[in-house]
């Protein structure tokens, strides 16, 4: 069929030609396509308000040789209050980001469409906290794509109660006494990995009520950090380095406002 109607998220948005912008939609139906929306960029354009980043909307494409291009669009949901606080902002666009790079082109998947819109709608809502929010839509963007770290217990004899060292190669924990020669591996406290469990078996709700110290925070970040880039090869992305950038801004600005 030549028409593709569909709801799609906008993962990315860019200006293209002279007056037209270049779209990578995550779709219902197909998953992630790239589209072209032409003269998105005029003031009094149609399509204008359903190209930009953090909307979700109704989309009539056209199926091209190599690019779908939007014909209709309508906002279904624009999560705007995302653009008012750069720490919101950057964590949204990781979200996106994660997502554009791990899904392959033309795979439907509407278990991740509603992971990253329940995940901007949370970040929008202010109601969870957005560290855990951004560890727990990791592990769970994961979980959907086959990648689930193993972390239930000891990957050789079964201990469930540690200490736990991660052995990032053979994307599991092993305890103290099991963990192989020569590869020390990275140690997960019982903190950080009873954090870890719950956060892979949480559900949205209970995701609003979940709260962890700092330090444990920290160390989960590092571990999913270093899972990522090993098991996925997801390579460096400009918006977590964007997201660093702006929770080491607030600290410092924090840290001013105390002194003061």
């Amino acid at each position: 069929m030549k028409y593709l109607q569909t709801r799609a998220l906008v993962l990315r948005s860019r200006s293209f030609a002279e007056t037209d912008r270049l779209l990578t939609l995550l779709t219902w139906d197909e998953g992630k396509i790239s589209a072209k929306a032409p003269g998105a960029r005029r003031v009094k354009s149609k399509l204008a308000a359903a190209v930009e980043l953090f909307t979700c909307g109704s989309f009539l494409l056209y199926r091209g040789k190599t690019l779908f291009t939007i014909t209709q669009a309508q906002v279904e949901t624009r999560y705007s209050r995302l653009m008012m606080r750069v720490e919101d902002y950057a964590r949204g666009l990781y979200f996106a980001e994660l997502v554009e790079r791990l899904l392959p082109e033309g795979e439907p998947n509407p278990q991740v469409f509603q992971l990253l819109q329940n995940a901007w709608g949370d970040l929008e809502a202010g109601a969870v906290d957005r560290e855990l929010l951004t560890r727990y839509f990791e592990l769970r963007l994961l979980l959907i794509l086959g990648f689930r770290p193993h972390s239930d217990n000891c990957l050789f004899c079964g201990d469930t109660v540690g200490p736990f060292y991660w052995n990032t190669t053979a994307g599991g924990l092993f305890c103290s006494s099991c963990r192989p020669s020569g590869q020390p591996g990275i140690p997960l406290s019982r903190g950080a990995h009873a954090l870890l469990r719950n956060l892979q078996r949480a559900t949205g709700n209970e995701l609003k009520t979940l709260r962890a110290p700092p330090a444990q925070q920290k160390e989960l970040a590092d571990f999913t950090s270093r899972f990522l880039q090993y098991w996925t090869d997801v390579g460096p992305l400009k918006s977590l380095t964007f997201m660093q950038e702006s929770r080491k801004s607030k600290v410092e600005s924090q840290k001013l406002k105390d002194k003061g």
